[in-house]
């Protein structure tokens, strides 16, 4: 098994790898470099066959994060993209609000320990601990030769038990190892990330003594967080308010103990610019699924007069007074997903 790194050895982002055996070929990831624009071809990788059909036989997704996906609308319909089934579930959510946002059609689903041949190749997903949901590392079997792509990878989120299980169950006798560092040499001073558990508690500290409502700005799709942020409005009796895009995305996963728009302590906001995309695309169905928790600015107003508006991309917000995802995190997230966090205990609805 032959392995070609295009992009990612020496750089955070834009992460793509070929593999190549016995005439055939595989693509791990076709990431966007973190500075880089979906329509400029100078960032566009040297590889042969994407429009499919061809010996490339798939492009494997890791997760569903723009510096490992943000190409992948290079690759043509006839090329199958391997990617969680939660992954394709949370890029047509996001296809309605996102520019750019590719949503790959002749799709083959991964799951968790599970094997996938792709001609010579066999393929393991491992799902992982990371901010984005539904990510995987990836063992390449080929050849009697095997290769571990650990994807991003992380161990102090809210599925660190999955981290540890890799660490007791990892896949054996590898011959390679492909490992992110994008953490390597820019660690706090005690060489640990806080875990979302410690940033629940500082959140409930900023949230106990902010008066009236307080924005986060924290990327909709890292869900570990959106918990984190739920968690810590009903600790302090305050009502989470997400945009439609944030409560698209939620739904998206599937998953009943992630929060959603129908919970209990939870409000849904949907800004100007987001009526105007629901109207283009004509998905009036979102407002039907979640219009049944919609705070409207006049009540959200009444309820916190000092307070910003909540909205889904920080270029829109007012500043605010009160603590910030990076004031909690003691960094800025990787989007501009908006969260208001109001005050009171209550539900606001649209009349």
């Amino acid at each position: 098994m032959r392995v070609r790194i295009h992009r990612g050895a020496r750089e955070i982002g834009g992460s793509c790898i070929e593999l190549a055996h016995d005439g055939a070929r595989l693509l791990l990831d076709l990431g966007l470099p973190l500075d880089g624009d979906p329509g400029d071809q100078t960032c566009y990788p040297d590889i042969d066959g994407l429009a499919g059909g061809g010996d490339l036989l798939a492009l494997v997704l890791s997760h569903g994060h723009r510096d490992h996906t943000g190409l992948s609308h290079l690759a043509g319909p006839n090329l199958p993209v391997a990617l969680g089934a939660a992954t394709l579930a949370i890029l047509k959510a996001a296809a309605t609000f996102v520019p750019d946002c590719y949503v790959p059609t002749n799709t083959v689903p991964l799951a968790d320990r599970q094997p996938l041949r792709l001609g010579p190749f066999t393929v393991t997903p491992y799902l992982v601990d990371h901010s984005a949901y539904d990510a995987y590392a990836l063992l390449i079997e080929a050849g009697g030769q095997r290769l571990f792509y650990s994807g991003d990878v992380r161990g102090h989120g809210r599925k660190g038990a999955l981290f540890e299980r890799l660490l007791r169950d990892p896949p054996r006798n590898i011959d390679t190892l492909l490992m992110e560092g994008s953490s390597l040499g820019r660690l706090d001073p005690d060489r640990t990330f806080p875990s979302e558990d410690e940033i629940e508690g500082r959140l409930v500290e900023l949230l106990t003594k902010t008066p009236g409502m307080a924005l986060v700005a924290a990327s909709a799709q890292n869900t570990d967080r959106v918990v984190s942020l739920y968690r810590a409005a009903k600790r302090t009796g305050r009502t989470l308010i997400l945009d439609l895009y944030a409560a698209a995305v939620l739904a998206a996963t599937g998953n009943p103990r992630i929060p959603q728009s129908n919970w209990s302590g939870v409000a849904v906001f949907v800004p100007h610019h987001q009526r105007v995309q629901i109207k283009r695309t004509g998905r009036f169905d979102l407002l039907t699924a979640h219009g049944h928790t919609t705070a409207s600015t006049p009540r959200i107003s009444r309820r916190s007069p000092r307070a910003p508006h909540c909205c889904s991309d920080t270029r829109c917000c007012p500043t605010s007074t009160g603590p910030t995802a990076s004031q909690a995190h003691g960094r800025s997230g990787r989007s501009g997903t908006a969260t208001c966090i109001s005050r009171a205990g209550r539900r606001s609805r649209t009349t």
